[in-house]
């Protein structure tokens, strides 16, 4: 009644009752079979996401987090009643949530009043969407449907441009953190205790290789894959510790970052450690308020620092299992980075020059398909570099290459200033995050990761795109709200509690 009540005259009142029942006919007739199952909680979550969108667009991009950092478990329960066949419905429920989000957004002008940052990210969307159609795909279904893991995670910018204001970002990260505990301790399980039954069928089924290490199976928690798992958890520690480092959070915190760093460590995943001490060096010079190049020198100097710390404190034998199999095949790969036996970092460079090389060789772009699963999974070809800027390079060409350095430079620059002015556990959050993800953004196959970075940097460029007047500047000055204090306990900044246009104690820095 009150979604109704909200509608424009009588047309408006009588369809939604009609849909409301139409949905649940529907949603009747698929139930009673269980091959229809899986089909029925997609058009379920999916209506109930459009319904809460109209009411609060807000309240759907907190169930948005919950719903992505679940996803693969889900799927995976969902497949041992209702397989999910070549095209998975539960796919697209995130993806509705996040369309519905950035239709809100428009509508309260999120793309008015464009930055930089901004008129990088429109640029991206645009070139993601044309390249959809791109012939050299190879196939046509195969670049719509990458649109799934190229186009969508763009789409949370716009939304977060808007819809994030500091309360917003600071709920949306306390999720993530009490969720990266959940996902751990289920990942603990099942290293420590075995599979569970369905998701070892998904381990057989999927032929996930990157999952074996020398014959042991990665932990993949709630998630899709290892590397989604242990993203997660990265950006978990950082948030613990942008906003628990107090006296009266201390222990909690040290407890919470040590159950995420030991899982991080058995997903035997070096890429995320190392992101890790960057992103953690860059917050603690932003802490301390350092020039942009010192603070990159302390990153870059905690990265090379990091197979020495390694080498001194790890033990050289890990003793004997499959746990001591992972933690083994961990500690050589930080003790020695470039070792091609027990480091895939060649492998990985060798991957983003040669695509970087095919932008020169096909400057306009070879379609979203190619870099996407959908590539290979509806007839298209698939040459994934597991980077953003080759895979830009190779899907959208040189347009998409520069577009995409335009994004990291203007978002990078406009978070180390926002953390270093507020030195709060948001703008330093904000900033990990960044980091953690970094190269990462366009991977949309790590669903509950890839929505972070672009929320984050859709909230950096929210001054300009909420453009304050004097009536809600008087506003917000009446409503101030402090935030968890950052590293330290230090903040430069407080928060408004307020939502949709303005408001934000921030600096309006523009690029």
């Amino acid at each position: 009644p009150r979604l109704a009540a909200s509608g424009s005259g009588p047309v408006a009142s009588v369809l939604w009752p009609a849909g409301v029942l139409l949905v649940s006919l529907l949603l009747a007739v698929l139930i009673a079979q269980p091959t229809t199952l899986r089909l029925a909680l997609g058009i379920a979550l999916v209506a109930f996401f459009v319904a809460l969108t109209s009411r609060t667009p807000v309240g759907t991009l907190y169930f948005l987090v919950v719903w992505l950092a679940g996803l693969g478990l889900v799927r995976r329960l969902a497949t041992g009643i209702s397989p999910a066949g070549s095209v998975d419905v539960l796919l697209a429920v995130g993806a509705t949530a996040i369309a519905c989000l950035t239709v809100a957004a428009a509508e309260r002008g999120t793309f008015r009043n464009r930055t930089v940052l901004s008129h990088g990210v429109l640029a991206l969307t645009v070139l993601a969407f044309l390249e959809a159609f791109n012939p050299l795909e190879g196939s046509l279904f195969a670049g719509l449907s990458g649109l799934l893991f190229v186009l969508v995670p763009l789409l949370a910018f716009w939304a977060g441009r808007v819809l994030c204001n500091d309360r917003t970002l600071t709920v949306v990260l306390a999720m993530v953190g009490g969720l990266s505990l959940v996902a751990a301790a289920y990942g603990h399980f099942q290293t420590f205790q075995g599979f569970p039954s369905w998701d070892a069928a998904w381990i057989t089924q999927s032929g996930y290789t990157a999952l074996n290490v020398g014959g042991v199976i990665r932990p993949f928690g709630t998630f899709a894959s290892a590397s989604e798992y242990a993203t997660f958890l990265g950006i978990g520690v950082v948030v613990w510790l942008a906003f628990g480092m107090r006296f009266s959070r201390l222990v909690i915190t040290l407890a919470a970052v040590s159950v995420l760093v030991f899982a991080i460590f058995l997903v035997s995943t070096r890429g995320v450690v190392f992101m890790l001490a960057a992103g953690l060096g860059l917050m603690a010079a932003a802490r301390r308020g350092l020039p942009a190049w010192a603070a990159v020198v302390t990153a870059v100097g905690l990265i090379f620092l990091l197979p020495a710390a390694v080498s001194w404190v790890a033990p050289r034998s890990a003793g004997s299992g499959a746990q001591s199999a992972l933690v083994a095949h961990q500690i050589d790969g930080l003790r020695d980075p470039l070792d091609q036996k027990s480091s895939s970092l060649g492998e990985h460079a060798t991957l983003v020059t040669g695509g970087l090389s095919q932008a020169l060789t096909h400057p306009l772009g070879q379609g979203i398909g190619k870099v996407t699963i959908a590539g290979s999974k509806f007839g298209g070809t698939w040459a994934n570099t597991e980077a953003d800027p080759s895979n830009a390079a190779v899907s959208m060409g040189v347009a998409g290459v520069v577009a995409y350095a335009v994004v990291a430079i203007a978002g990078f620059r406009r978070a180390y200033q926002r953390a270093v002015q507020r030195r709060d556990g948001l703008a330093l959050a904000g900033l990990g995050v960044l980091v953690i993800t970094f190269l990462q953004w366009l991977n949309g196959g790590q669903y509950a990761v890839v929505l972070l970075p672009w929320l984050v940097l859709g909230w950096l460029d929210r001054p300009a795109a909420a453009a304050p007047t004097s009536t809600t500047v008087a506003a917000a000055a009446q409503e101030p709200a402090a935030l968890p204090a950052g590293l330290g306990g230090g903040s430069a900044a407080t928060a408004s509690s307020g939502t949709g246009h303005g408001g934000d104690h921030t600096t309006t820095d523009q690029d």
